[in-house]
Parts: structure tokens; C-alpha cells; sequence
């Protein structure tokens, strides 16, 4: 019988998803027929181009190549990369090419997302990484890989979560926030019976799911479309007494995810390295950041509060109330106007309040409620947090690498 082992603690966390360019000649395709259509490098032969044939490519003038998993390569466990080939025209008419390459480090190094790589682990996955591409009949070099620039990130954290608190219940609690209209979320959506919250921006993503519920999710259903049947078998072979709550921010444009770098780092990024970005303090710096963004607004420290009784609240704002200030009729009326604010955040959350006030009011009507919220915040600094806020920030700040093991 298969028993859970306590969790063993590195010293680095995960990145999962990521997607690399690399340009012709740093790559060769060896069996063009493994893409559809088949991938034939022509060595750049000027194509004189006739607009009366628009079928041959795109309006833009270029040529999508594409090879990814199979049906049975999914049924046999055999994970690969998404490759996606350009065939594009420079200023002088010559062709050019060029490979992405996107994968899961955790899948190509174990094949499942649970268990977590990290920085120790680039080495072999670069090597496994060339390895998969050449049996999908690109040949490329370790050093190639090493130097490709990365056009896409899912940086992602997995949080076991202390009995008895379970993903749902932690999800239900994040569902009350709101990432603001300066932030450009302009979508938000609580799937599959709560167990997936998403934050929409462009190129921007935000998720929180339960990961283990996940991989038994039916694909067209689940967060992760990429699922293998040894991950189905983890999870069904191990006795996880925790439930895991997965934190993923997606950047998934080049541009997007310079500027969000750019940002974290204080400096232009103009490109990064798939070896330059598989770093701890990248990795924790991004998921920090972006959690700061989530919990350093107000309204959404009102929605994070636990819930206590209408009086205890309401005894807590009187408490930091100024003495002198009590005698002053607006003093009354400023707090119960911070307690109508925290009582409808916390039942309705801060998107339904927002809304209903700017529909109801103007569009302006929030922004100028903002000192109110955020002094209503201050008045309650003292009551505790949900339990999910203070264990996504604990694991956050120690960013230590989790890896479930068995024994037989």
C-alpha cells in the first residue's frame, strides 16, 4: 500500500510552462513529414511575391508548421513540446524560419505538474528538452536551447494547504477580490463547482485552482489541456493528505512578459534567456508581485477578512476611533459607513459592490469611496485574515520546493 511521506523541502520553486523561440540555423529539421504540413527549410531562397495567389500565405506573408502530441503518445504517457514553425519574408524577400518551442518543465523532467522542479533542475531539462526534439525530428543543440529567448511563462506555485482547509473553501475566499479596472482584468470567471477562479486580462492571467481535482477533471473542463495518464495514475496511486491550491500567472506574450519583468526588476528587459528565466528569484519575485497587486488593495483586504459577528466589527472601528472625534456628528457617519462598506464586500465581494455602485451611481462614485475603504481597512487591521491569505503568503515568502514521494 502506497503511503504519503512528509513533504520534502529544497531550497527552489517551480516554473511550469514556458515557450522558446529559436531561429533557423540554430535548428535543422530532420524529418520535415513530423509537421503539418511538412516542414521544408529552404535556404533562403528569395519568392518573388504575387498577390494573386493568397492561399499560399497569410495576408501578413507567413506560413504556420505546427507538430505536437498525438492521441497515442498521450495514451502511452510520452509527453512533448507544442512546436509551431514560422516560415516568414524579410525586407528582401528571403525566407526565414523560426521554431517555438513550448512545454512543461515538471512534465518533461517527471512527468506530471505536481512535483516540482527548480533551478537545479535546468540542466536536465535542457538535456531532456533536446531530447524530445529529436524524436520529433528537430535536431538542436544544448547551447542553442540554452540561448533562446523566451516569448512565454506560466510561472506557477502548488500550496498544500493545512487540514482541514480545502481548495474550495480557499478559492471561495479569493472569489470576494478584484485585480481593478487600472490593472485591465476585464473578466473573471468561478468554473467547475469552484474549483478554478481565473483573472482575464489580454495577456495577463491570473488562476487559482485545485490542482488535484484538476488532473481528474476531464479535459475540456480542466485548467491544464495537456494532462497525461501517469498523472491520472499519481494521483489515484498516492494518499495526498493535503489539498494542493495551484497560484499560476500566465504571461503569454513576449511584450507582456518583458514589461512585467521590466517592472519586478526595475530595468528594461527587452528579451530574457530560457536559461536567464529559470531562476528562484524570478520566479518568486513575479508570484510576489503579483500576489501584492491582489492583497495590497483595500476593498480586497475587506473581502479577506474572516468573518466575525456584525458587533465585534463594529466594536473594532469604534476602538480606533479618535476620542476627540467621537463628540463630531460625521464621526458616527463615517462608521457606519465603513461597516455598510466591509459588510456588503464581504458577502457580495468587491467586483458586485463596485459595479452595483457605478451602475446605481456614477463611474466615478468608487474611486471616491477609495480613502473611506482604505480607512475602513486601517480600522480593521487587527482582525485576522482567511487562513488561505496568510498560507499563500507563508509559502510565497519561503519558496521552498515540494516533491511528493511514495514508498512502495
Amino acid at each position: 500500500m502506497n503511503t504519503q511521506n512528509q513533504a520534502k523541502i529544497g531550497e527552489i520553486e517551480i516554473m511550469d510552462t514556458l515557450c522558446i523561440k529559436i531561429k533557423y540555423p540554430a535548428f535543422k529539421v530532420i524529418i520535415p513529414q513530423l509537421f503539418t504540413p511538412a516542414l521544408i527549410i529552404k535556404e533562403y531562397t528569395p519568392v518573388p511575391y504575387n498577390p494573386q495567389t493568397p492561399n499560399a500565405y497569410s495576408q501578413n506573408r507567413y506560413k504556420k508548421y505546427t507538430q505536437s502530441m498525438s492521441a497515442s503518445d498521450k495514451k502511452n504517457n510520452n509527453y512533448k513540446p507544442k512546436l509551431t514553425a514560422y516560415q516568414r519574408f524579410d525586407t528582401d524577400n528571403k525566407q526565414k524560419y523560426e521554431l517555438h518551442i513550448e512545454f512543461s518543465a515538471p512534465k518533461l523532467v517527471f512527468g506530471n505538474s505536481v512535483q516540482e522542479t527548480g533551478e537545479e533542475y535546468f540542466e536536465a531539462t535542457n538535456s531532456q528538452l533536446k531530447r524530445k526534439l529529436s524524436f520529433m525530428g528537430i535536431e538542436v543543440s544544448e547551447e542553442a536551447l540554452r540561448k533562446a529567448i523566451t516569448i512565454k511563462a506560466h510561472i506557477a506555485k502548488n500550496i498544500p494547504l493545512p487540514h482541514p482547509l480545502n481548495s474550495q473553501d480557499a478559492i471561495a475566499g479569493l472569489y470576494k477580490a478584484d485585480m481593478g479596472k487600472g490593472k485591465d482584468i476585464n473578466m473573471r470567471e468561478y468554473r467547475n463547482g469552484g474549483t478554478s477562479l481565473y483573472f482575464y486580462a489580454t495577456y495577463y492571467n491570473v488562476i487559482f485552482y485545485d490542482k488535484l481535482r484538476d488532473i481528474a477533471t476531464p479535459r475540456n473542463k480542466s485548467v491544464d489541456k495537456d494532462k497525461l495518464k501517469s498523472e491520472k495514475a499519481f494521483i489515484r496511486d498516492n494518499n495526498f493528505e493535503q489539498e494542493i491550491l495551484r497560484f499560476e500567472i500566465r504571461l503569454n506574450k513576449q511584450t507582456k512578459l518583458n514589461h512585467f519583468l521590466g517592472e519586478m526588476l526595475g530595468k528594461k528587459i527587452e528579451s530574457i534567456t530560457f536559461e536567464e528565466i529559470f531562476k528562484k528569484e524570478i520566479w518568486q519575485k513575479a508570484l510576489l508581485k503579483t500576489w501584492g497587486e491582489i492583497t495590497n488593495i483595500p476593498a480586497n483586504q475587506l473581502a479577506f477578512k474572516m468573518s466575525n459577528t456584525p458587533d465585534e466589527i463594529f466594536d473594532e472601528m469604534i476602538k480606533t476611533l479618535n476620542p476627540e472625534n467621537k463628540t463630531k456628528a460625521h464621526s458616527l457617519n463615517k462608521t457606519l459607513a465603513s461597516f455598510g462598506l466591509y459588510t456588503i464586500i464581504q458577502n457580495k465581494g468587491v467586483r458586485w459592490t463596485r459595479n452595483r455602485i457605478e451602475k446605481n451611481w456614477t463611474e466615478k462614485s468608487w474611486g471616491r469611496l477609495s480613502e473611506e475603504i482604505k480607512d475602513t481597512a486601517t480600522s480593521l487591521k487587527n482582525i485576522p485574515d482567511l487562513n488561505a491569505v496568510g498560507d499563500i503568503k507563508s509559502a510565497l515568502d519561503k519558496f521552498e520546493r515540494y516533491n511528493w514521494k511514495t514508498d512502495k
